[in-house]
């Protein structure tokens, strides 16, 4: 009898929970009992973000659903997405998160991805230096020998006119250049990176279970982390090998200080992300006793000191995100310029005319005005961290006339956003860099990057890294398709979305 009582108890508590969105009045998917609609978010054999624009096209602009125990409102309105992201960001301080991930406020390893509050405040802040003009500027010559690196490469494999994959080219140089400026990596080990491997391996989505299960019973995440961890089950192998790749690193650069200080040796100027984090380490400081119940994004606030295990977090993530993301923003430039010849060589004309010299300087890169609106087209096309798009209500409000309570999520459709016609006109599928040669107007929401006071630090060393290798390559080469080009383009992955192939041939200019 009293087993019976407590599965009703506990079916109720999860019908009840399912139903949220319902018996709000809410539109939205319902999905099954207990998990929701985690099992469609968690599918990366079709990017999520798509399946979020076609609810859009069925319920509107707001509607809800559940994930596992999490109840997440999707808005595709650019005045809510205002109110949330800058406006109200007060009460959406917090970004959207797994509770496999951890406690954002009390856990010790939490990155400036999950990291919300004074704790987010602190981590930007000590971070943010590394992502300035000056220290972007330090790290070109990185960039440029990496670029050189990588042309060698594709001259091998381009010459002789055969197809190539070019969304794996574009990953082994941008972790190429994340492990050199990030990590300290003194040279360049283009295609004889080991750590690529587990890089990609950590998108592919074997881990699905871990966050499937984890995110119906909250109370099950100690044991379902020590499975993943310890026992190294749910696909844990490359999370496993690239913490242990970061913590060694961050370990012996450590070990490297101590024993330059006791030689008597004084600290150089920062080398690398790994320099930047150690000289805010403090020792012996379990926590900073942070609390977020006065937090306000204007507020005060100079704790300029980190963890040693924030600072292999903060490596990690950066090393992972830096290396995925960028590589992916290449891929959708080569193909739509493969698409596109008129585009192509308007770009081609520019970096012949502001880039005459083989080695490239910071100023000519930052002339290359078409080039970037062509970075930012088809990251408008194709916005492809579109679930980094997301909010926490923290305290309960009003977004227009919808009330958001707090512990809502709130996840922005930012592909519904980004191919609105009300918002871009009649011609929002077409591939136009000249749209982006006058200032957009309030309604032209691009979230490519994010937006308000969490939007991407690392948006200028992106465009940066993207300017240097594509310089390289369309001095020499012209993109163009092939039988083996995948048109249109299928988007897979859940974190990110990636090509699910990028095969193209590189034609050499004469």
């Amino acid at each position: 009898m009293l087993l019976l009582l407590v599965f009703i108890a506990i079916s109720t508590y999860y019908i009840y929970h399912w139903t949220f969105w319902k018996r709000r009045g809410v539109p939205g998917p319902w999905g099954i009992p207990i998990f929701g609609k985690s099992g469609t978010m968690l599918d990366d054999r079709v990017a999520p973000p798509l399946v979020l624009q076609q609810w859009t096209q069925k319920y509107g602009k707001i509607y809800g659903f559940t994930e596992g125990m999490q109840k997440v409102m999707v808005i595709s309105d650019p005045n809510l997405v205002q109110e949330v992201f800058v406006k109200q960001y007060d009460n959406f301080y917090g970004r959207k998160h797994n509770p496999v991930q951890g406690d954002p406020d009390k856990d010790k390893d939490i990155h400036i991805i999950g990291a919300q509050g004074f704790r987010w405040k602190r981590l930007r802040s000590i971070t943010a230096p590394a992502f300035s003009n000056n220290s972007i500027k330090k790290v070109l010559s990185t960039m440029e020998d990496s670029s050189h690196e990588f042309m060698k490469h594709l001259e091998e494999k381009a010459g002789n006119g055969q197809p190539v994959n070019m969304h794996l080219f574009f990953q082994e140089y941008t972790m190429d250049v994340i492990m050199r400026i990030a990590m300290g990596q003194p040279d360049s080990r283009m295609f004889n990176n080991p750590i690529l491997y587990d890089c990609k391996g950590f998108f592919e989505n074997s881990r699905w279970p871990i966050w499937m299960f984890g995110g119906a019973f909250p109370f099950a995440v100690t044991a379902l982390k020590y499975i993943f961890l310890k026992l190294g089950k749910f696909g844990a192998g490359p999370f496993i090998r690239i913490q242990k790749s970061v913590t060694d690193a961050v370990m012996a650069r450590i070990a490297q200080r101590e024993a330059d200080k006791k030689n008597g040796i004084e600290l150089g100027e920062s080398q690398d992300f790994i320099d930047l984090f150690l000289d805010a380490r403090v020792d012996n400081v379990e926590h900073f006793g942070e609390t977020n119940d006065e937090f306000h994004k204007s507020t005060v606030y100079d704790n300029r000191q980190l963890t040693t295990a924030e600072i292999i977090s903060q490596c990690f993530v950066f090393m992972v995100a830096g290396f995925d993301t960028t590589s992916i923003s290449l891929s959708y430039v080569a193909y739509f310029l493969a698409l596109h010849p008129e585009v192509q060589k308007k770009v081609q004309e520019e970096v012949d005319k502001e880039c005459p010299d083989p080695e490239i300087t910071f100023d000519q890169l930052s002339k290359l005005k078409y080039m970037e609106n062509t970075i930012k087209e088809a990251l408008r096309l194709f916005p492809m961290a579109a679930f980094a798009n997301s909010r926490h209500c923290m305290r309960t409000t009003k977004i227009g006339d919808q009330l958001v309570e707090a512990g809502v999520d709130v996840q922005l459709d930012t592909w519904t956003l980004h191919h609105d016609k009300q918002i871009w006109g009649e011609d929002v599928e077409e591939f136009k860099p000249e749209r982006w040669e006058s200032p957009l107007n309030p309604h032209q929401a691009f979230l490519s990057f994010g937006a308000g006071p969490r939007q991407c630090l690392g948006m200028r060393l992106a465009y940066l890294e993207q300017k240097s290798v594509l310089v390289h390559m369309l001095r020499k080469y012209s993109f163009v398709p092939n039988m083996q080009t995948q048109v249109p383009m299928k988007l897979v992955g859940r974190a990110t979305s990636r090509p699910e192939s990028l095969i193209l041939t590189l034609k050499a200019r004469h």
